[in-house]
């Protein structure tokens, strides 16, 4: 046996720890371009988790196989529920699918293909540096992820390969057979480093070297799994009492897991043996290596295929429990300033942020819209009192157009395809045009009222049906093209834009009329007339704006729509093209 002088404890602990970083490095590398590569995947799997538990679960699988991370889909589920967009009922069967599909990187890892690594290595360099098409430079980085994710293994197993006489070492590794100690250092390093497949890799390492029992390496995996749910928990924090459940309801399924197989350990790594390949022809040490790896990752798989049997007809008291451990006491979504479906953990991922924008950009084209009608009535029969309630929703709908802006800039900044990067432009171009919409609203429409109270106008004069008319059907425009923002319909767009000669003659009309209603005998009068006709100019100006919009959501969503080149685009829609 070797002694603790034996050992160059630096050189083994430098190994280990690049091993680790090489490998985590690898697995971010590796998932970024699946996530780059999978973004439509995603959207039309995610389409799919408000049908029953069993598609959920697959679901949760297939997400997770093409995110390689359980725990961020678990922290997308975070942010759906939180957002509203899911019920937490819907969201635990994708949470046991999100297992399953974890265990494709622990099923990767235990290949023994070190002979092929450096071949990974310089062709997912070549494509990723120099190839020219988008999906090749993606597939690139998926391929050196592989191979660095490979190499750390290797220098993880490097690292390890004195400990198999260091007679410490193996008494420690004996006394993880001990379940509980097993389970808890695996909890504990995986909540730290954020990452099961880094447990696992371990495992791997360790086993490729003969240095643990299946038995360990088991209890290790357990630990894993009760580890991972850290990440989810945090996310939850701050964010409403169903997102924190969704943590609860992963930690949940996770534990009650692990209480399974925790008492039947010896059993359970028996059956593992005799589905697993062995070797026979080896003994002691050597075969624990050529064994364990296989072995390791079947267990991980096995245990979690089999959780979700049990647990996915218990979906109900699931969900009811973790409500009692979070109840919904916290008030719900209050300030209209603040965004509620942006998700900062979405920031590395357009392919599944892009939708949430979307969305967030309807709720603020709801309020531009009401502060579009409001202060249309101000300008007839306002009272200065009412101008300040106006002035505070402006306020709102400028918080909520700026940290749309802000979160559409942190997409840009992250990896995206081609087509991503076109939809962020399109989605900061409708923000721009909803935010100057707000502005006639706040700005030019709060002046005409400021002008009619100052001059003491007769409010009754600008009730003109005809103007009354155009006004409502400017608005219905407007709200049809927020509804295209994300419900892209070719005819709704096309409806708008080709309504522009309409909507020019419903303001002839409105002219002809205000100017036949007012005999302008008095200074009153021509006051009167000139608020009319800008009121006029400025729902004209709302109009041009919606033509804008619902253009920009069709080619938002490759929807073909006329082109509107009559109408300029305003130029703060612009400078973001710029």
């Amino acid at each position: 046996m070797q002694t603790g002088a034996n050992l160059n404890l630096i050189e083994i602990s430098g190994l280990l720890v690049g091993g680790l970083a090489l490998f985590l490095f690898g697995l971010d590398l590796m998932t970024g371009g699946l996530k780059a590569i999978a973004g439509a995947r995603l959207q039309s799997l995610l389409g799919t988790l408000t049908a029953n538990r069993f598609r959920g679960v697959l679901a949760g699988a297939g997400i997770t196989a093409l995110l390689n991370s359980s725990t961020i889909t678990t922290v997308l589920l975070v942010g759906f529920v939180s957002a509203g967009l899911m019920t937490l009922q819907q969201s635990i069967p994708v949470i046991m699918g999100a297992n399953i599909g974890s265990t494709l990187t622990a099923q990767i890892i235990a290949f023994n293909i070190s002979a092929i690594t450096p071949f990974m290595l310089a062709g997912g360099f070549l494509l990723k540096g120099f190839a020219k098409r988008e999906l090749l430079r993606q597939l690139g980085g998926v391929l050196l992820g592989l191979g660095l994710l490979f190499l750390g293994i290797e220098f993880m197993g490097d690292a390890t390969r004195p400990l198999r006489n260091y007679e410490p070492f193996i008494v420690a590794m004996q006394d993880m057979r001990n379940p509980w100690v097993g389970i808890l250092i695996g909890a504990v390093f995986t909540a730290i480093v954020q990452s099961s497949a880094a447990t696992l890799a371990i495992v791997i390492a360790l086993g490729s070297q003969g240095l643990i029992p299946l038995e360990s390496g088991i209890a290790l995996i357990l630990g894993a799994n009760v580890g991972t749910c850290g990440t989810a928990l945090l996310a939850s924090i701050g964010k409403s009492a169903q997102a924190a459940q969704v943590g609860i309801v992963h930690l949940l399924f996770n534990v009650l897991g692990v209480l399974f197989i925790a008492f039947v350990i010896p059993q359970f790594a028996d059956f593992i043996r005799q589905i697993s390949p062995s070797a026979p022809e080896l003994t002691g040490a050597a075969r624990l290596a050529a064994e364990t790896p296989r072995q390791a990752a079947n267990a991980h798989t096995v245990f979690s295929v089999f959780s979700t049997a049990v647990l996915i007809w218990f979906t109900g008291p699931i969900g009811k429990l973790a409500e009692r451990l979070a109840p919904p006491s916290r008030k719900g979504w209050q300030d209209p300033g603040e965004p509620r479906y942006l998700d900062d953990t979405l920031a590395g991922m357009p392919a599944l942020a892009i939708p949430r924008v979307q969305l967030e950009l309807v709720a603020l084209g709801k309020q531009v819209r009401g502060l579009v009608e409001h202060s249309a009535a101000l300008v007839v029969e306002g009272s200065p009192e009412e101008l300040v309630t106006l002035t505070d929703q402006d306020k709102a709908a400028d918080s909520l157009s700026t940290a749309i802006l802000t979160y559409v800039g942190h997409l840009s900044d992250a990896v995206h395809t081609d087509d991503e990067g076109h939809q962020l432009v399109e989605l900061a171009r409708i923000a721009t045009c909803l935010d100057a919409i707000r502005e006639v609203a706040t700005t030019s429409m709060l002046a005409l009222s400021q002008r009619r109270i100052s001059h003491g106008a007769d409010a009754a004069s600008l009730r003109n049906p005809e103007a009354a008319t155009f006004a409502l059907g400017v608005i219905e425009h407007l709200a049809l093209a927020v509804d295209t923002i994300a419900h892209p319909a070719a005819e709704v767009a096309t409806r708008i834009v080709n309504a522009k000669p309409g909507i020019e003659a419903q303001a002839s009309v409105a002219r002809q009329s205000i100017m036949a209603g007012l005999p302008l005998r008095s200074a009153v009068d021509a006051v009167n007339f000139r608020l009319a006709n800008d009121m006029i100019e400025q729902f004209n100006e709302v109009a041009r704006l919606s033509r804008a919009i619902a253009k920009a959501s069709g080619s938002l969503h490759d929807v073909k729509v006329p082109d509107a080149s009559a109408d300029p685009a305003p130029a703060g829609a612009r400078a973001s093209e710029s």
